[in-house]
């Protein structure tokens, strides 16, 4: 399944991005150089923008923009101008960054990356409910298969509490590795069953384990070979 670390926009989404973000701006008596200060953004990006010349701006600088703003991604790029209202609502889809199992092993919190930089990023739409900042999804290993194939992802959700069935990624303290499992809630015990065949249950203890987050939607790769 394929990554995104840029969005390939038409002229008329160009034009309504700069349109967006110039009545944004106007409404909220903020200025190009404002906004950029704020964001720690090159002004000429800031410009690039508001005035439509970039054609593939980066999901990073547009998801930096939107957060601060407290608007989504979809409504800058948006013809709103019938409804300007809109620009004031936070609507799907949220993009969520795509961490690699080394960084997520090695990171406490998505806020400790700086997601301004981040390359990969992953377009999710389909949920009940919005996502936290903390969300971030993760690829399925190969040894994960058939059960989940090659180019799948989890999308994880930090700050769900965790329910009997569902799949947590669970961080085990000995060696800071992080596996996806099954929790089975069996009271008094959990059970973190696994999801590789071959893999020894375990049995959840504070001190040894640390449920990351929830697996709140897992979108799989129906193409065969690379993602």
């Amino acid at each position: 399944m394929n990554t995104i670390s840029a969005l390939n926009i038409s002229k008329s989404q160009a034009k309504a991005l700069a349109t967006n973000l110039r009545l944004i701006l106007d409404a909220r008596h903020l200025s190009e150089s404002d906004l950029a200060h704020a964001l720690n953004l090159p002004i000429m990006t800031i410009r690039r923008l508001v005035s439509g010349e970039t054609a593939d701006p980066r999901i990073s600088t547009l998801k930096t923009i939107a957060d601060y703003l407290n608007i989504s991604l979809d409504s800058l790029t948006n013809n709103n101008e019938s409804n300007p209202i809109n620009l004031m609502n936070k609507s799907m889809p949220q993009f969520v960054p795509v961490l690699d199992w080394e960084t997520a092993a090695t990171t406490a919190s998505i806020k400790e990356i700086n997601l301004k930089t981040w390359e990969k990023w992953h377009p999710i739409a389909t949920v009940d409910q919005p996502l936290s900042k903390n969300a971030f999804a993760l690829p399925s290993r190969p040894s994960m298969q058939p059960r989940f194939p090659h180019g799948s992802l989890f999308i994880i959700e930090p700050n769900e509490a965790p329910h009997d069935r569902d799949i947590v990624l669970v961080k085990i303290s000995k060696n800071s590795s992080l596996s996806l499992r099954e929790l089975v809630i069996d009271s008094p015990k959990w059970q973190l069953q696994p999801i590789v065949p071959g893999s020894a249950l375990l049995f959840y203890e504070e001190t040894e384990h640390v449920i990351v987050g929830v697996v709140i939607l897992t979108l799989f790769n129906s193409r065969r070979g690379n993602p």
